[in-house]
């Protein structure tokens, strides 16, 4: 007869074996997310090259506006849904249908490269279903990361994850570029949908653990709208990173738009030298987050984002003055470096702070703030005419000097009255994690 402490170490030699599967399935998991997220960042980076220069060889400058402009419209008007859908149903099903979209979107595109009568519908075609997945999951990428780390881990991760990203853009950026060059845009349309047919197999497989997330009360868009607009107003700490975001993300906007033109008009190059911008100004931001990755342990203070955003301006200025390549490449470079660091603490602060039932409507306000300034950003060839693309630059760069200032001053004032009171800034809870990955 077996005694009960025999029976008592046998239950314990069969939970072990469980709870080791249950640790290497969530950890094989996170580590597809890590390549689900190298690869987007890559499409993300090829699409933008693409559609830039495939616009401006068949079109114009300002048909590169447009095409981004209608992205922008899609994005907000959908990310309004998604952002709700996200925190009520399954992020899953939410992350699947995104990826299913944009391969349509790409074969489309495809469609068009083989049909030039066609093109320019294909082109909006295409704009459309790619911003339409993105905002329909908006968030739903947010809460899988939460469901990862709990909320004292999330910013160091996030660093790293960043570096991936990085690299993933460097490689979409300077390939494409390569592949135009040699191939042409066939080529590259091919190898977007065999990736993005790798991503919807890859996100079916990390998201198999995903659960619906914690039952609540049905309530109308609206008052799920509402709810999620009084916790972001009522969360300064949490506001202000998502206008940095918003802010840094029209710079980038800005460049996507005109740098094709910049190119060719004011440095006199082609395809090559624009891929190769491009893939400096994810290099440069590889290298600053490599770098900020070493300091993870040391805290960052408030308000440093927003002065890395302000000497984003400067640099945009630096850029519009020069007429030579290899210091256009240099200040490229910088500017990929401050843009990242920058997008990279804004993103870490919006995943620590962020109650994860409010993940999906605060990424969805971010998502529309950022699309709202970016349409502005997409329509200034169209609107504003001159000779000299990087009259733009100067402006614009002018303007986020005195906001990037404006928000370091606002947040350094936030954090000095959160320190000299009892209490600390509102977050989630140390230790938790999103109830949406089982197994965890």
């Amino acid at each position: 007869m077996v005694d009960d402490k025999d029976m008592h170490a046998q239950d314990n030699d069969i939970a072990r074996p469980h709870q080791q599967t249950a640790h290497r399935s969530a950890d094989w998991a996170f580590k597809c997310y890590v390549l689900f997220s190298f690869l987007v960042m890559y499409l993300i980076g090829t699409g933008l090259i693409v559609i830039s220069w495939v616009a401006t060889e068949h079109g114009t400058v300002a048909l590169v506006g447009q095409l981004y402009f209608t992205g922008g419209m899609v994005s907000i008007a959908l990310s309004a849904i998604g952002g709700v859908l996200v925190d009520r149903h399954s992020r899953r099903t939410m992350i699947l249908r995104s990826q299913s979209l944009r391969v349509v979107a790409a074969f489309i595109l495809l469609a068009g490269l083989q049909d030039k009568t066609w093109l320019t519908f294909c082109l909006f075609s295409f704009t459309i279903i790619s911003a339409a997945g993105p905002a329909l999951s908006v968030g739903a990428m947010g809460g899988a990361f939460q469901s990862f780390f709990p909320s004292d881990r999330r910013m160091n991760v996030v660093l790293r994850l960043s570096i991936v990203g990085q690299v993933g853009f460097i490689f979409g950026t300077g390939t494409a570029g390569t592949i135009l060059h040699i191939w042409g845009e066939t080529a590259c349309m091919l190898i977007f949908i065999a990736t993005s047919i790798a991503l919807l197999c890859l996100g079916e497989y990390f998201t198999r653990g995903m659960s619906l997330p914690p039952e609540r009360k049905r309530r109308s868009f609206t008052d799920d709208w509402r709810d999620g607009l009084k916790y972001t107003f009522d969360s300064p700490h949490i506001g202000l990173p998502i206008i940095g975001v918003s802010l840094l993300f029209s710079v980038a906007q800005m460049t996507n738009t005109l740098v094709p033109g910049f190119v060719r008009e004011t440095l006199h190059a082609g395809s090559d030298v624009f891929g190769v911008l491009e893939a400096a100004w994810s290099a440069g931001g590889g290298l600053v987050l490599l770098m900020s990755a070493s300091l993870q342990r040391r805290a960052w203070k408030s308000g440093i984002e927003f002065l890395l955003l302000a000497l984003l301006g400067a640099a945009m200025i630096g850029f519009a003055l020069s007429k030579w390549v290899p210091l256009s490449f240099v200040l490229y470079a910088v500017m990929g470096g401050l843009f990242c660091l920058s997008r990279s603490l804004c993103n870490g602060r919006l995943l620590t702070l962020t109650d994860p039932a409010q993940i999906g409507r605060t990424q969805a306000l971010s998502s529309m703030l950022t699309s709202t300034i970016g349409m502005t950003m997409y329509m200034l060839p169209t609107f504003v005419r001159t000779d000299d693309i990087g009259r733009y630059y100067q402006i614009w760069g002018v303007a986020i000097i005195v906001l990037g200032l404006c928000l370091a001053a606002l947040s350094i004032r936030l954090s000095s009255r959160v320190h000299s009171r009892p209490g600390s800034v509102r977050t989630t809870r140390q230790g938790s994690a999103s109830p949406t990955m089982r197994g965890r």
